[in-house]
């Protein structure tokens, strides 16, 4: 039942090799998205995996432009303390289990959290090395930390 789940509405990104200018911030989109669960577990992890699947579909310098936009996430504006702040409220208020993720959420970075997601929908020790490799030194030392966990 869990496969036929999964396989139901699985989910495919449509992007250009190289991952042109245009493109990129759709691309920002999703990985936004990923990083802050949008849509629920299972949309999560359809979406996880569909990131997954292009990674391995890009060019050298499509794979760059997709790391470059993952060592950056971190920055983006959308991750800001007050939007933190209240996720942490709605959790405390509503307390559904989604929401109580934002709460452990603001002990993981989202770039982290997405690295973790991609590593779970099928990025192995491998790909984790690719990434590592077109990374900075910031996002290595994220992805030993979860390269450790999986030993």
């Amino acid at each position: 039942m869990i496969a036929r789940i999964f396989r139901k509405g699985r989910r495919s990104l449509s992007f250009s090799k190289d991952l042109p200018e245009d493109e990129r911030s759709q691309l920002l989109i999703e990985l936004v998205a990923c990083a802050k669960r949008r849509g629920g577990t299972v949309r999560n992890a359809r979406r996880a995996q569909a990131l997954t699947e292009l990674f391995k579909k890009l060019s050298p310098q499509g794979r760059q432009v997709f790391v470059n936009l993952l060592q950056n996430l971190n920055g983006e504006e959308c991750f800001m303390a007050g939007d933190q702040y209240a996720e942490i409220e709605e959790a405390e208020l509503f307390g559904g289990s989604d929401s109580k993720l934002a709460i452990v959420d603001l002990f993981e970075t989202p770039r982290r959290r997405v690295l973790k997601q991609l590593a779970s929908a099928g990025f192995d020790d491998e790909m984790l090395l690719v990434i590592k490799a077109l990374s900075n030194s910031e996002m290595e030392n994220d992805i030993d930390e979860i390269l450790a966990g999986n030993s």
